[in-house]
């Protein structure tokens, strides 16, 4: 492929089992980055740096199985300057 590189993949993970406040120090650090436009995952073996730009593409799952339960939120963008339209429709999450 003349001209084009392919770009390097960079991935982090982490599970484990945290208490609600960890938990929600965690989603507060997400949302300061989003503010900032900036997020730093950081492990003791790996660092990625995100840069959200303004339109992100969002979705929420939320599951309740029995006495199990899920939320899943996914954030998604391209570090280019075009964004995708932002689809109409609202959503209420209420605590």
């Amino acid at each position: 492929m003349k001209g084009k590189t392919m770009a390097e993949k960079q991935t982090f993970e982490h599970e484990s089992v945290q208490d609600n406040e960890t938990v929600s120090q965690y989603l507060k650090a997400l949302i300061d980055g989003f503010e900032s436009g900036k997020v730093v995952f950081v492990s003791e073996k790996r660092q990625l740096v995100l840069q959200p730009n303004n339109l992100l593409e969002f979705s929420i799952k939320a599951k309740k199985k029995g006495e199990k339960n899920k939320i899943v939120l996914k954030f998604s963008w391209k570090d280019s300057h075009t964004a995708p339209d932002p689809e109409s429709g609202s959503l209420k999450i209420i605590s």
